[in-house]
């Protein structure tokens, strides 16, 4: 499943579009049309490798807004 979002391609880098494969869903999980996703200060330092063990690219953003 193609999706589209941002990442920090390194920890010095500015977050820039993306887009990456998913897996289909599973019959136990939910599928949700992502619309909106802030990015709080902790994936700032996730993003920016502040808090060690970062794998880049990161695509920061967990509160989301969909349906």
């Amino acid at each position: 499943m193609k999706s589209f979002g941002y990442a920090a391609p390194a920890a010095d880098k500015p977050l820039a579009p993306f887009s990456f494969e998913r897996r289909e869903p599973l019959p136990t999980d939910v599928a949700i049309d992502i619309l909106y996703c802030g990015v709080c200060h902790s994936d700032l330092h996730t993003a920016r490798g502040e808090w060690g063990g970062t794998q880049f690219p990161c695509c920061p953003g967990h509160e989301i807004v969909g349906r």
